[in-house]
């Protein structure tokens, strides 16, 4: 029954026993994001509705890792990605001054360039073209941005007019940041798949014994689809927007199919050619999911690395995932309990993450100076334009320039020359 449903037909050997667990396990490894992102996309108010966005998360959540375990029929979870969110919250709403109608329009144009490209060749040729130590920096560039938001939300850097940034005043909520920090760190090193979300249950509590008056009087809802379809696609359909529409699909673009190809690298495959199918049904569905999301109203749903955790457990089909998704769909009716949740809890999980992601520049050849240049421009660029956009542009042009200036021509690609065309005009129309 179970092989029919799922559409297994032999393709997969699998032990129903692994399945489960390994739907547990990557439950407990995503549950973090049902908390996170909300309060991230909610920008201290200046963002999305709070229990709204929580609606949106689960429901995204829910569905696309449903129909991730019938079409690409593989242990993956989607839910709304961590850098993302970021991009939205702190650079479209809080920097661009885009509201969220708009944003949704920016989503769903993003997703639809990156659908088109997924069922075509247009995206491997992309990938071939933009050297892999850029993709590589922009991941770490992310990190550090995310980083960054982490230490800014919990006050530990301040605004300073004599040195741009200063060290904020100490008190309790930096203690539980920094006791969070390190269990998340020390649980994340031993490979524990709770690292995220036991921290963050631990710092809540604690948080609601010193501040009990944070404590919700009730701790179920209705949930709030008020987000739901509240997408303006004539506002987003505008050259001002195109940027934000650009910065969206370039991180979606290369985190999608370096994860991807990273999770499809963990399971053996008879041959080649089901690689690739697998690969494709994935990249169309991480594409679809962010089409959906801008029509549930929420940041892009991604494939989620951490579904390496039901891979490692010897999970190999659907049934993982449709375990997970079920088990994420009662935290839609619990959005006072998540609503409680203090930035000392969730600013840990975006430090850490983005140490995580920041890791990757050992990756980078630092004996290339050539590829120094292009790199630490990505990277540094990001937290202090705050612009995720801002780094990446930095990257592509000071590469591209430097190719050019030295005679390198031959390591220059028509495409790559388009890009960086591309890109040059994101500083005229800013």
């Amino acid at each position: 029954m179970l092989a029919k449903l799922f559409c297994l037909d032999g393709e997969h050997k699998f032990t129903l026993s692994r399945e489960v667990i390994g739907g547990v396990i990557n439950f407990m490894a995503i549950a973090y994001i049902i908390a996170v992102n909300p309060i991230i996309l909610h920008a201290d108010g200046a963002g999305f509705p709070l229990n709204a966005a929580i609606t949106s998360t689960v429901v995204i959540i829910v569905i696309m890792t449903l129909f991730a375990a019938f079409f690409i029929r593989l242990p993956f979870v989607l839910a709304p990605g961590m850098g993302i969110n970021a991009i939205i919250s702190y650079t479209l709403i809080l920097h661009e001054k885009l509201d969220i109608p708009t944003v949704l329009g920016v989503i769903l144009f993003s997703s639809l360039l990156l659908f088109v490209f997924s069922v075509s060749k247009i995206r491997q040729v992309i990938i071939h073209a933009i050297p892999e130590f850029l993709q590589i920096a922009l991941s770490a560039g992310i990190g550090f941005f995310l980083f960054m938001i982490g230490i800014k939300n919990i006050g530990l850097i301040v605004a300073n007019p004599n040195t741009l940034i200063g060290i904020g005043k100490f008190n309790i909520d930096i203690i539980l940041c920094c006791l969070g920090f390190i269990m998340s760190a020390v649980f994340f090193i031993k490979h524990k798949n709770y690292a995220f979300l036991l921290p963050i249950i631990l710092i809540t509590l604690i948080n609601a014994f010193i501040h009990p008056e944070t404590l919700p009087h009730k701790f179920l809802e209705m949930p709030d689809f008020s987000l739901f379809m509240q997408i303006d696609v004539a506002k987003a359909f505008k050259l001002s927007v195109l940027p934000a529409i650009l910065s969206l699909f370039v991180v979606n673009f290369f985190d999608a199919t370096s994860t991807t190809m990273g999770l499809l690298s963990q399971i053996k495959f008879d041959n080649q050619h089901k690689k690739v199918t697998y690969l494709k049904r994935a990249l169309i569905t991480d594409s679809f999911g962010g089409v959906l999301s801008s029509l549930i109203g929420i940041s892009p749903s991604v494939i989620f690395v951490e579904s390496s955790a039901a891979i490692h457990n010897g999970a190999r089909t659907g049934i993982a995932s449709a375990i997970t998704a079920l088990l994420c769909l009662p935290f839609i009716f619990l959005s006072p309990l998540i609503a409680i949740i203090p930035d000392a809890a969730t600013s840990p999980v975006l430090m850490v993450v983005g140490l995580i992601m920041l890791s990757n520049i050992r990756r980078i050849d630092l004996t290339n100076f050539e590829d120094i240049v292009a790199s630490m421009l990505t990277i540094v660029m990001m937290p202090l334009c705050f612009s995720i956009t801002a780094g990446a542009i930095f990257g592509i042009l000071s590469y591209t320039l430097l190719k050019l200036l030295l005679g390198k021509y031959n390591e220059l690609s028509v495409t790559l020359i388009i890009v960086a065309i591309v890109c040059s005009g994101w500083f005229f129309i800013n």
